[in-house]
């Protein structure tokens, strides 16, 4: 089957939600934010170390839970595909980083959520795209799921002082060309289009411009600006602090 004819059909059968600018939804997604953000930076770096642990399990199984439900959802209306419904979007695996992070505190881990998960997930919630659909479960686990994947890695850098390395930019730039890769490949096998690496995504964004190929272009210059903004800010903020940019694991 053709290409276009698998996009085709996965459109029809998963319409796409956009969340209007300024809209209540919109709104509730920056509440979720500035929720978890409290709770993360404010709240839980005063929980003694031993409850401050179990506090960032809990936070991991919740992200799992949260996919879980979507996944069951899926299955139990019929609408799930290996075309859309697996984690291969760049915040659903910033996702599972989060996960993996807060259960062992890996520090490699926590470099890459830092540089995909703060960019990707502020966009995010200003242009929600569900992929899944408009139902209520998807908006709250949508939500939920971006402002952990925002608020994770920047927990672990000022609460767990982890910092950011010199090289962090060239390391997370290389190998995020190469999960493109094997991302594309997979979409163009299957007909789906994970990351949009094939199809642009259909909310207002300047970055993005014109069809495949040439929106790539526009997600070339997004990441370059958007890693560099995170390597100038989060590298100035780990050498004024002293925060340790090694990438051992630390487990407390």
């Amino acid at each position: 089957m053709k290409l276009t004819t698998f996009l085709l059909r996965t459109s029809l059968f998963m319409e796409h939600h956009l969340v209007p600018f300024a809209s209540l939804e919109w709104i509730s997604g920056w509440f979720t934010l500035a929720s978890i953000g409290i709770f993360a930076l404010v709240f839980l770096p005063k929980l003694e170390v031993r409850t401050q642990r179990n506090v960032e399990r809990v936070w991991a199984f919740a992200l799992l839970v949260s996919t879980a439900i979507e996944h069951l959802y899926m299955f139990s209306a019929g609408t799930w595909s290996t075309e859309w419904s697996l984690p291969l979007q760049m915040c659903s695996l910033s996702g599972l980083l989060a996960v993996y992070t807060l259960l062992t505190h890996n520090k490699t881990t926590y470099i890459f959520l830092l540089f995909w998960g703060v960019s990707g997930g502020l966009h995010s919630l200003l242009t929600p795209e569900m992929t899944l659909g408009s139902h209520a479960i998807y908006s709250i686990t949508y939500y939920f799921w971006h402002a952990s994947i925002i608020m994770v890695p920047i927990y672990f850098f000022k609460a767990r002082r982890f910092g950011l390395s010199k090289r962090s930019f060239f390391k997370v730039w290389g190998w995020t060309h190469a999960v493109w890769i094997v991302v594309g490949l997979f979409d163009w096998g299957v007909g789906a289009n994970y990351m949009y690496i094939l199809e642009p995504p259909k909310v207002d964004n300047p970055f993005v411009m014109g069809g495949f190929p040439y929106h790539l272009i526009g997600f070339e210059f997004a990441g370059i600006l958007h890693f560099g903004l995170t390597a100038l800010i989060f590298g100035s903020l780990s050498r004024r602090f002293n925060h340790n940019a090694s990438s051992e694991k630390v487990l407390t």
